[in-house]
């Protein structure tokens, strides 16, 4: 993802911001050691995003050109040359990026913090290779054991369907096209699961007709037999209709496949009710 951006302005911005840090630390260490600060500070940048940014899509190079700050950083600590106006302008613009980070929308402020300890930490160990090894090993061993957490983070968190997220999102700002496009991308990939065919059964009903949404979670229920929530979609719709035997039918099915869940329960006995009450 660092070598890809979300739009012409995205990636202008990214560039300007590596022609500036990249030439700086480019001047210290030369074009190929500043080729591998760039890409593990990305790398760093990428796995903590995938750590912790569980339904969104990420795209751009700052989290690399952030550890190219780190890696300035780095260098003054090393050198022990702390020159003011360096310094200055440095905090300026970190200042300047994180605010753009907090206040302004799809920034992933996770990719930079990534990013920026990633460029701190490469640095560090390749000065240390040379100069001290029980430090260099130290770093490595760090590097290694943020690696395998972040693998560890990435693996068994569990993982959301990001289409669908993009589609609820799509759905809450009332791009109901967009989002009604968005789902038939994602059938059309093999990426839906029973939670895309309720969010097209909900599309369906805002835009068309009840019948629709209800033909679209009955065709997700052919896929997905045992999903609760699109039993309990239809268990409502049926019962919108007055057809309580083939609500009570889906409600049911709907509490074998999770039978602790409270709207379910509730449902199931709002519809027994109406049924002993009819008697």
């Amino acid at each position: 993802s660092i070598f890809l951006h979300y739009n012409f302005e995205h990636i202008l911005m990214n560039m300007l911001s590596l022609f500036i840090f990249g030439k700086i630390v480019e001047s210290i260490v030369g074009h190929w050691r500043m080729f591998v600060i760039y890409l593990v500070a990305g790398l760093f940048g990428n796995f903590a995003s995938l750590s912790f940014n569980t339904d969104t899509v990420s795209v751009g190079a700052s989290g690399a050109i952030f550890g190219l700050i780190g890696a300035i950083f780095t260098f003054m600590y090393i050198g022990k040359q702390f020159n003011r106006k360096l310094i200055g302008q440095l905090l300026i613009v970190l200042v300047i990026m994180i605010g753009l980070s907090l206040f302004m929308q799809n920034i992933n402020i996770v990719a930079h913090i990534g990013g920026f300890i990633g460029g701190l930490l490469i640095t560090l160990m390749g000065y240390y290779f040379k100069t001290n090894k029980t430090r260099f090993w130290i770093i490595l061993i760090t590097i290694l054991v943020l690696f395998l957490a972040a693998q560890v983070r990435i693996f068994t968190i569990k993982e959301d369907n990001i289409y669908n997220s993009i589609i609820t999102k799509e759905m809450k700002q009332g791009n109901y096209d967009e989002a009604k496009n968005m789902v038939q991308r994602t059938i059309n990939k093999s990426y839906a699961d029973d939670e895309t065919y309720y969010l097209s059964g909900l599309i369906k009903t805002t835009q068309n007709s009840k019948a629709e949404g209800i033909a679209s979670w009955e065709r997700g229920l052919r896929y997905f037999p045992n999903s609760g929530i699109l039993n309990y979609q239809l268990a409502i719709a049926n019962r919108s209709l007055d057809n309580n035997d083939k609500a009570k039918k889906y409600i049911k099915n709907a509490l074998k496949a999770n039978p602790n869940n409270r709207d379910y329960i509730n449902l199931n006995k709002e519809l027994s009710d109406n049924s002993d009450s009819e008697n």
